[in-house]
């Protein structure tokens, strides 16, 4: 077990895929769906979910990964006889990482009786998202957030994975003490939010971790040039930076900080980390995944690589990002497995709140129980990593998993917040 010292905050089937191409008309929003309309077999009602997804805009390289997952989803799960008999149709909406976009395609989703569930995976905009949909009767289920203020808080929203606060924070400075860093910095995304947030908390989790705290540092992703940034960590001396940017621009401050002589340690967290990271050679990285980790031995991972490689092979599936996505489909299909034959909303609900201590095998970090009328329980869990000479592996420690898994790179560890 991990412990630290905060008060909690909190920080995507037949051979034959399915279509369904929906225009949107508000701000520039763009809807389609997985596959081709041949259901191959299954006769009983569609089962429709959305996905809110940010396949453009400034946090696309995070996000954009889990349209491809839900696609080969679609197509996996069809191909296996839907579920309960139901076909699914997965309706994919880029909302460019604009607010009114994202606002415009969660109000479509809603007006269309057919969408049973939605899923997000929009780091930039979901708060003005949630602000809409916290007043509707539909659940959200995962896939990846960051505000506590939702995550955690909203009944209708039923979290699958770590929301920032404090599971990915603070597992950045487990993860550098447990490489042996001793001074710890932060390079953090300047266009979201939630990036900034965690500053504040920087230098007491360094201090509780026994690391010397020697400040941070806010970049932009489009910035042709991290060279002057890398020059200024390195007069710092220190040794584990933690890299709080999309995998696109992590691996160009990866390679400019390398050119600048830089040796020490990278942290990389949930939506900086991908296994592109690995063409830089000799970059050693460490942290924690929100969404499992796709290069696992487990049967449920080969599951998700198999899928991934037969029905959407040219997908970047390497990436925390879009592992996520994929357990929250996988969460939506357990909540409905024994739907009956005209399932509403409120089947979702009912489904969700049957669950008891699931896991999904260990595709969820931690055992997730959802209670009527409450914010889903926080997830206080994640699964530890480190990269090696271009090898990624498990970095879990000795102690008790969050999940169902005693031992194996599906393991996570815990924090415990104080208080």
């Amino acid at each position: 077990m991990i412990h630290t010292f905060f008060r909690r905050r909190a920080l995507g089937l037949s051979v034959v895929a399915i279509a369904l191409a929906t225009a949107s008309s508000a701000c520039g929003a763009t809807s389609d769906a997985a596959g081709s309309d041949s259901f191959s077999g299954l006769t009983k009602s569609p089962i429709k979910i959305g996905l809110m997804i940010s396949k453009t805009g400034p946090s696309a390289s995070s996000d954009k990964d889990g349209a491809g997952v839900a696609t080969a989803w679609q197509q996996w799960v069809n191909t296996n006889g839907g579920i309960a008999g139901h076909p699914v149709k997965v309706v994919i909406s880029d909302d460019k990482g604009d607010g009114a976009t994202a606002l415009a395609v969660a109000k479509d989703f809603v007006a269309d009786p057919d969408v049973l569930v939605l899923t997000s995976q929009e780091s930039q905009t979901e708060t003005a998202v949630s602000s809409y949909l916290k007043a509707q009767d539909i659940a959200v289920v995962g896939a990846t957030g960051y505000s506590p203020k939702i995550w955690g808080a909203l009944p209708n929203y039923f979290s699958t994975s770590p929301a920032g606060f404090p599971t990915d924070v603070l597992a950045q400075f487990v993860s550098a003490k447990a490489v042996g860093a001793t001074k710890w910095t932060a390079v953090s995304c300047a266009e979201v939010a939630a990036c900034k947030a965690t500053q504040r908390m920087y230098k007491p989790a360094a201090r509780q971790q026994g690391l010397s705290y020697v400040g941070s540092l806010s970049i932009s992703s489009t910035a042709p040039s991290y060279t002057a940034e890398c020059l200024k960590v390195m007069r710092s001396d220190a040794d584990f930076i933690q890299i709080a940017v999309s995998p696109a621009a992590a691996k160009r401050l990866l390679a400019d900080c390398k050119a600048q002589g830089y040796t020490g340690w990278y942290g990389a967290t949930a939506g900086s980390v991908n296994a592109k990271l690995t063409s830089i050679s000799g970059a050693r990285l460490a942290g924690g995944l929100q969404g499992f980790p796709w290069w696992a031995d487990s049967p449920p991972v080969k599951q998700y690589r198999d899928a991934m490689d037969r029905y959407q092979p040219k997908s970047d599936s390497e990436n925390p990002g879009a592992t996520s996505v994929w357990a929250a489909l996988e969460l939506v299909r357990k909540s409905l497995a024994n739907v009956g034959d005209n399932p509403t909303r409120q089947d979702v609900f009912n489904g969700l709140y049957g669950l008891r201590d699931e896991d999904l095998g260990g595709l969820l970090p931690q055992k997730m129980t959802y209670t009527k009328g409450k914010g889903a329980p926080p997830v206080l869990c994640i699964w530890l990593y480190k990269l090696e000479k271009g090898k990624f592996s498990s970095a879990a420690q000795s102690g008790p998993s969050g999940n169902s898994v005693a031992n194996g790179d599906l393991k996570t560890d815990c924090v415990t917040p104080l208080g």
